[in-house]
């Protein structure tokens, strides 16, 4: 008798098709109830692994076992001068024909509840995740401040720090859409309820927690919310020694992405979310660093990015392995060299000081990163201080690729988009990261500035008014909202801003540099001479100031001047920031001009500045 004969004979093959079928059908009901009563995944998982481990004994069990009128005997001991298989295949006939009755009778259950797709609409399985085409993917998320319940208030760096580093942990997630820090921050004491809070962020879930810190204690909740319905999806209360806020950092974020499903296996988790030092005291100075930066960009005041700079340095100093807050140093420092840049003359040191304190910051923290993704982000920093841009690039999409929720590195792509005249990738990176993340600080800053280099008004208008509507509390985003508002013509919308940004905390050079475009933008001539004047007398160090001084009021040729300086001190970084301004002319500097070209990089034309002063 052939092989297939005998499986047939014994009933192996009828055992194989039953098992299998019932098997489908008792794993897509154990989902479908797992998954209505909360379950965790790894019991569901693990139902399906017995399930699988119970076909070969089934099939053994079928090969060496038959069912009699006289009950379940071993095959040689089977008379076989009686019919009985026959018998026994039409039961299990039977048996297979109710279970696939069954299991189709689930299939056509379920598919009632999938919704047909729509061929005439615009949006299509790749834009699915779109918060502005379909409402907010399942897997986002809005990280609201703890609320510090320690009865000394000193203890808020505390609350906010540890919110601030759950919220990098989970946006290390790559299938997870995290809202900007800046965007949660700003719902801080505000008693709205978390649904109100989500549809504002355009997210799904909202975690929400308070911070008790004693001398001996660490009591901290955590819930996360589903916005939908208000259904409280998990929760837990920590009882903790302080020493013990690492773990808890790490624990939290990590049952936070479990709750959400995401895609991440355990131990990648474990080591995206982990804070790279085992030094509690280092930890709790590192957290206070990124508190005094969140404070930072709520006030407008830059000078506090001091306090911050001397709590990573002394996160280095208790633990010198600490390679984040090396990394949270560099990006100081970074700034520092930005000539540019609103925050870069808050230290009086020489320009040679700074990138020296930069390079040692940056190299420290690739030597001391254990995390290999990491690495490449310390990388595309150092690349592009140097102005290697085209390494800088490459390095950052692949990072942007597996963490794409990174604002620091967005804000890089960004730039490194705008100096290469990739002027199309450059809008487009705009409207991705607002739709992904829902508006950060950092972020919307250079995308306003960058928005500039398309020329198109409406888009520059809306993206303006939008960034207005989202983070009007921020000076920062205020700011460049004034400039992209005159940029598109809207100089009434502009003027309405002033008020608040004068009565801000921002450096009094911005002040009067939003009072100058004002001024100009109305051809109040008198008003801007005597802004410009005061501007020239006050900034005459920073050629950033004044060289945007003389842009405005149309003094092109000591605009020119201005920059030659840098030319001539052979100073091509400094003159490499000015590229992010839509109407700088990089071919007027023969030294940027030839970095540019090493790397096949082409300027683009200069914009007109819309608002200056015609005299």
């Amino acid at each position: 008798m052939s092989l297939f004969a005998e499986l047939k004979r014994r009933n192996v093959v009828r055992i194989g098709l039953a098992y299998a079928v019932i098997g489908w059908v008792v794993a897509q009901i154990a989902e479908f109830a797992f998954e209505n009563f909360g379950t965790p995944d790894w019991v569901l998982k693990t139902v399906v692994v017995l399930l699988l481990l119970g076909l070969p004994f089934a099939l053994y069990f079928a090969w060496e076992f038959e069912i009699t009128p006289e009950g379940v005997k071993r095959e040689e001991d089977v008379d076989r001068s009686q019919s009985i298989t026959p018998v026994t295949g039409r039961k299990l006939d039977f048996i297979i024909i109710g279970a696939l009755v069954i299991a189709l009778g689930y299939f056509v259950w379920e598919r009632q509840g999938v919704e047909p797709v729509d061929s005439s609409t615009e949006t299509n399985v790749a834009n699915a995740e779109d918060t502005s085409a379909s409402g907010p993917t399942m897997r986002s998320i809005a990280v609201l401040p703890f609320v510090n319940l320690s009865s000394d208030q000193e203890q808020e760096w505390f609350s906010d720090g540890l919110t601030e580093e759950i919220l990098n942990a989970l946006a290390r997630t790559p299938d997870l859409l995290v809202a900007a820090r800046t965007s949660s921050f700003k719902f801080k004491g505000s008693g709205e309820d978390a649904p109100t809070i989500a549809k504002a962020l355009g997210v799904a879930h909202i975690l929400e927690g308070s911070v008790r810190k004693g001398r001996d204690r660490l009591r901290v909740t955590a819930q996360l919310i589903r916005a939908s319905d208000g259904f409280h999806l998990w929760s837990q209360n920590y009882d903790r020694k302080p020493e013990d806020v690492i773990d808890l950092q790490e624990e939290v974020a990590i049952e936070i992405a479990t709750a959400l499903e995401t895609a991440m296996d355990p131990e990648a988790l474990a080591s995206m979310v982990s804070s790279g030092t085992s030094s509690v005291p280092a930890y709790n100075a590192y957290l206070r660093g990124l508190a005094k930066g969140i404070s930072s960009l709520t006030t407008g005041d830059v000078y506090v990015f001091l306090s911050a700079r001397e709590a990573f340095e002394q996160a280095i100093e208790l633990d010198p392995e600490f390679a984040l807050a090396y990394w949270e140093l560099a990006l100081f420092w970074n700034v520092q060299l930005q000539s540019t840049n609103i925050g870069h003359g808050i230290i009086d040191v020489s320009t040679e000081e700074k990138l020296a304190r930069f390079d040692d910051a940056i190299e420290k923290a690739i030597e001391t990163e254990r995390d290999p993704v990491n690495l490449v982000k310390y990388r595309v920093l150092r690349a592009t201080e140097y102005m290697n841009n085209m390494q800088a690039l490459r390095l950052n999409t692949d990072y942007l690729e597996q963490r794409p929720n990174d604002q620091v590195a967005q804000v890089l792509q960004l730039n490194l988009l705008a100096d290469m005249s990739r002027d199309d990738e450059l809008k487009a990176a705009i409207k991705e990261y607002q739709r992904r993340d829902g508006y950060d600080v950092f972020v919307v800053n250079s995308s306003m500035t960058f928005s500039l280099i398309s020329d198109d008004k409406p888009f520059i208008r809306a993206f303006a008014q939008e960034a207005l509507r989202r983070l009007s509390d921020s000076p920062f985003v205020v700011y460049q909202a004034h400039r992209s508002l005159l940029w598109a013509g809207d100089i009434d919308g502009a003027s309405q801003l002033v008020p608040i940004l004068q009565s801000s905390d921002l450096p009094d050079e911005s002040k009067r540099a939003v009072a100058l475009r004002q001024a100009c933008a109305e051809n109040r001539l008198t008003d801007a001479a005597r802004l410009y004047d005061r501007q020239l007398a006050d900034a005459a160090d920073d050629p950033s100031i004044t060289w945007i001084s003389h842009r405005i009021m149309s003094q092109d040729d000591a605009a020119h001047e201005t920059l030659m300086d840098l030319e001539e001190q052979g100073d091509v970084e400094s003159l490499g920031d000015f590229m992010a301004y839509a109407f700088f002319d990089a071919r007027l500097y023969p030294s940027l001009l030839a970095q540019l070209e090493t790397q096949g990089i082409e300027p683009r034309e200069p914009r007109e500045i819309p608002y200056r002063c015609k005299l």
